[in-house]
Order: C-alpha cells, then structure tokens, then sequence
C-alpha cells in the first residue's frame, strides 16, 4: 500500500538500498521534487538500482504529486558486472518503499528515452554519464523539454569535472537559471526569465556561496592542507559533545 514518506522516513528506507547517494542529496531532490508541476513530469537519468529514485518519487507524492520517470539502460555501463541487469533491483526497491505507483520505469539510454518524447518536463535530474560530453549530451537533449519555471539538478558536481563543467557552462552562465541550490556533491537550479535588480544580486550572492561551498568540499574531498582531518576531528568533537556552543 502507497504511503507518504517523510524525509527521515526515506532515510530508512534507502539504508538497505546500493547507491553512492547521500541524505542531505537527498533532502535537497525530495523538497524540489515536491514543488515540480505535476503537469509536467520528473525526469531522472540515471537511476541504478532506485536510491535517488526513491526520494523523487517521496517528494512528488508529499507536494503536488509530479510522476516520475526514470530513465536507464539497467544493462552495461562499467558499474555493472556482464551479464547484470539493475531493472529487477529498482522496482523490487520501489516496492519495498511504496512508492512504485508513482514512477515509470523505462529501459532505455538517455538518447533512446528522448527519442520518443512529447511530454513536458518540470524537474530534470541528470545522473548518468558523468564525461563531461555525456553530461552535456543529456542537458542538450532534455532541456527543450523543459516548462518555463523548471529545475535542474546533475549529481556529483564539485568534484566530478564533467557534470561540474557542464553545470558552471550550461547553468551558471547562461543567466536563464536561478535560484541555485546545493547539498553534498548536487547542484540544482530553476529556469527562470528576466530578472529584476534585487533577483540578479541574490542570483549573484547565491553563486558567491556556491563558488565557496565547492572551494571547501574539493578541499576536503583532496585532503588540501590536511584539512579532511581536520575537518573530521572537529566533526568528532562535536558528536561527542566536547565542543561548545
């Protein structure tokens, strides 16, 4: 039976569920995926065996209730082993969550989903080829799909080079995208028109933040200066109470 799932609810649920996908991530796919018009559709590229997937689909079911599609290939790809078919994996883990009546599960590439397409789309989650030509290659083939006040969010951004390069190429500099947003290795963003003096500054102090959140997180990602450990004790300290306030 379908349920609503809150956020520390999903957190559970996808304890069990194989993925390189973090809570805060998460947190930041569920609240966007709650707003996205249900008129349009929450598409996921990439979905492997249903982590991100899950949250999408718990945050469209607790906002305006957006379906989900999740788009991927299941077979191939140097993730999978010969022969390993992901697609059984995903919908025995939607399932378990309850949340598989709200996502459509198709077996295709990017390029081959796209090819047949003629719905519109309110939240694209980009999350497959992480090259910079195959992260780029996905936003070229969905974004005219895209409704006016639509958002985007790539995984691993920061420090991965190509979803990284394509977001500051594709989505920082093109000025049709604002409202940026951020958590753990995603980067999200809302198609926006001309904006006004004070919504172009905070676009402006928004992307200041942005630049020094990445400085801190591939610092702490390459260990610059020692500062992943010491980053950790002070994480350590903190648990434990042996820090103040």
């Amino acid at each position: 039976m379908s349920h609503e799932l809150t956020p520390d609810g999903v957190d559970l649920v996808v304890r069990n569920v194989e993925g390189w996908f973090g809570g805060h991530e998460g947190r930041l796919l569920y609240r966007l995926a709650a707003r996205a018009d249900p008129n349009g559709c929450i598409v996921e590229i990439g979905s492997w065996q249903g982590r991100s997937t899950i949250w999408l689909a718990a945050g469209a079911r607790s906002g305006r209730g957006a379906t989900v599609v999740a788009v991927d290939p299941h077979r191939g790809t140097d993730l999978r082993r010969d022969g390993e078919d992901t697609e059984p994996l995903l919908r025995a883990n939607l399932d378990a969550a309850g949340v598989a009546e709200g996502v459509e599960i198709v077996v295709a590439t990017s390029e081959e989903a796209e090819r047949e397409w003629t719905r519109p789309v309110s939240f694209l989650w980009i999350d497959g080829d992480h090259s910079y030509e195959g992260a780029l290659l996905d936003l070229e083939r969905w974004e005219p799909h895209l409704t006016a006040d639509a958002a985007v969010a790539f995984h691993d951004t920061f420090v991965w080079p190509g979803p990284e390069r394509v977001f500051r190429e594709r989505i920082v500099r093109s000025h049709r995208y604002t409202r940026f947003e951020w958590a753990e290795t995603t980067s999200a963003a809302r198609r926006c028109g001309r904006l006004s003096r004070p919504e172009g500054l905070r676009r402006r102090a928004d992307l200041a933040r942005r630049a020094l959140y990445g400085a801190r997180l591939r610092a702490y990602d390459r260990n610059t200066l020692g500062f992943a450990r010491i980053r950790d004790v002070f994480a350590r300290a903190g648990r434990d109470g042996h820090l103040g306030t």
